[in-house]
């Protein structure tokens, strides 16, 4: 896949908006407390940095070259402590599994992430494999509304909303996804900002 350097360089100008008002304190929320080891999928441009704790051993994951610089900047400035390891890979990629050993991960963190990644079922298959037992899966995504009219909207733009935002899928049903991939929901929360979107913590279920 091609990166946009465009809405690499861009995004967070453009997702400011709604990072202030409605979402960074729901990143704190589900990350302030988490330690051991962890993988940050789609680490993006390294807005989550701030929030972990400094106990938490980090290995992030973003494919974009154009936001993965960003990250290692946000990485340098970030004072919290935390040990964070960036990686220019995706889910997917063959490297990837020589970054992480199966059982290894306390957590795996995805914010704003499952909705671009090519193959979801596959990613949390490796999640589920990858997580200790009594592991969760941390989520922070934009969903497919269950309004069907809504829904239904979501699916016409689609196709455009993806040419312009590096691959997103505005209409993925994420919330749907894990559990059909055999996570147990240990908290979850649907609410709108414009778009709906999901806050869930999962454990590790059994295949």
């Amino acid at each position: 896949m091609t990166y946009s350097r465009t809405f690499g360089e861009w995004y967070d100008f453009l997702m400011q908006f709604l990072e202030k008002p409605w979402l960074r304190h729901r990143r704190a929320r589900l990350l302030a407390g988490l330690r051991g080891r962890i993988l940050e999928v789609g680490a993006g441009t390294g807005i989550n940095f701030e929030h972990y704790h400094p106990e938490a051993e980090v290995v992030g994951i973003e494919p974009s070259p154009w936001m993965i610089r960003q990250a290692v900047a946000r990485k340098e400035q970030a004072a919290n402590g935390a040990s964070i390891a960036l990686h220019q890979t995706g889910c997917g990629d063959p490297q990837l599994h020589d970054i992480v050993e199966e059982s290894s991960l306390d957590y795996v963190v995805c914010t704003l992430v499952l909705c671009t990644i090519p193959d979801p079922e596959a990613a949390l298959r490796d999640f589920s494999k990858w997580l200790k037992p009594g592991g969760q899966l941390i989520v922070l995504e934009h969903i497919r509304s269950h309004h069907r009219h809504i829904g239904r909207l979501q699916d016409i733009l689609r196709p455009a909303w993806a040419r312009i935002a590096d691959g997103c899928q505005l209409n993925r049903p994420t919330d749907k996804l894990i559990g059909s991939a055999g996570f147990v929901p240990v908290r979850q929360e649907w609410f709108r900002v414009g778009l709906p979107f999901y806050e869930g913590v999962w454990g590790k279920g059994q295949y």
